[in-house]
């Protein structure tokens, strides 16, 4: 009896599909996880860097016993209008009048020593952080700095995805 076997070297159709099926699954999960990685590391670098603004801005209230804004600190103060606006309801801190980067040409600050800042940073998503002292949360009016978030959009009150860094209620 002559039996004859064939060596087969390749794979079958199926085999392919399982594997390219496979691998797949496998880079989705990986999309997607790489994603919710650089969403928390953005989330991150805004509260470092609102430290940081923090910082700048208590050695500017040390020096001028001001906040920006001719604001008196640790004191929630409410102003006309919404976003950013002449009667200093919210700050950009790129703005003279914050006083974190040069003194308000309009009215200068007693003793201003800054800038207090190198320059303004924006947040990872391109967007200016904010000062302001009467940012409503849920009904209720508090100083901040921050950031509106992802979506970039902030009209005086808080959404879902501003990130924010409390200084008075």
């Amino acid at each position: 009896m002559n039996f004859s076997f064939r060596n087969n070297h390749g794979y079958t159709l199926i085999e392919m599909l399982v594997v390219i099926f496979i691998l797949g699954v496998l880079s989705t999960i990986m999309v997607v996880s790489l994603r919710n990685a650089r969403e928390k590391a953005m989330i991150a670098k805004v509260s470092v860097e609102l430290n940081q603004i923090f910082n700048a801005l208590l050695i500017m209230e040390d020096d001028t016993k001001q906040w920006p804004g001719h604001k008196v600190p640790y004191r929630v103060e409410l102003a006309t209008g919404n976003e950013i606006c002449d009667d200093g309801c919210a700050y950009s801190l790129s703005d003279c009048r914050a006083g974190l980067l040069c003194d308000d040409p309009g009215t200068p600050y007693q003793r201003w020593d800054g800038p207090y800042l190198k320059g303004a940073p924006s947040d990872p998503w391109g967007n200016e952080y904010f000062f302001d002292t009467d940012y409503n949360i849920d009904g209720d009016m508090y100083a901040v700095i921050g950031s509106y978030g992802p979506d970039g959009t902030g009209n005086n009150e808080y959404n879902s995805d501003d990130i924010l860094f409390e200084l008075a209620k």
